[in-house]
């Protein structure tokens, strides 16, 4: 049996959350080892604010690298058939052909950056592209529509996303809310199960 796809605890844990969904959404509750769960969220949450805080600015770039590291070895030692790809920041777009739809197309997911409000960034899972739209499950919850006609609420797919977002919005070098941003701030990991 799968689970439903699942929400952030605090306003800092997008990417273990998104991590965790990536693997949700590959694969049935009782293929997961209990170790990958501990291991992401043990290496994630790395930063400190201005007052010293631990966590509460989310997860660094070099932990998200980690933790990709770490997948890739655990699954040659042990029975969890998962791999993940960090993409250099040129080859992060929805161009035809481009590395994100040859990994949503061959069944994977991709683990993606993009900005969020003010100067903050936040991490969301792509599960599905079409011509039109990219289809996204963020981990922030919200049921209240955006003003914006290109972002769409999605209430009724819990296993698959909760977001549907114009394929040109979602792909813009503009700083707005699901926006990639600017080629070189872009980050995404793809995970596939092998």
């Amino acid at each position: 049996m799968r689970s439903p796809l699942g929400y952030q605890v605090t306003e800092y844990d997008c990417v273990p959350t998104t991590f965790i969904n990536a693997i949700r959404y590959l694969f049935k509750r009782d293929e997961i080892p209990p170790e990958v769960v501990k291991s992401i969220y043990m290496y994630s949450l790395d930063t400190f604010n201005r007052r010293g805080k631990s966590g509460k600015k989310g997860t660094s770039f070099y932990a998200v690298q980690y933790i990709c590291n770490w997948l890739n070895q655990y699954s040659q030692g042990n029975d969890f058939c998962i791999y993940c790809e960090l993409l250099e920041s040129h080859h992060i777009n929805f161009r035809k052909n481009s590395r994100i739809i040859e990994c949503l197309n061959e069944g994977g997911v991709a683990v993606t950056r993009v900005y969020f409000t003010g100067s903050l960034y936040h991490y969301v899972l792509i599960t599905e592209v079409d011509d039109e739209f990219v289809y996204v499950f963020d981990p922030c919850y919200r049921e209240k529509d955006f003003k914006e006609d290109d972002i769409e609420i999605v209430l009724d797919k819990p296993f698959k996303y909760n977001r549907k977002i114009k394929r040109t919005w979602f792909d813009s070098t503009e700083e707005k809310k699901y926006a990639m941003s600017e080629n070189q701030e872009r980050e995404c990991v793809l995970v596939y199960r092998t």
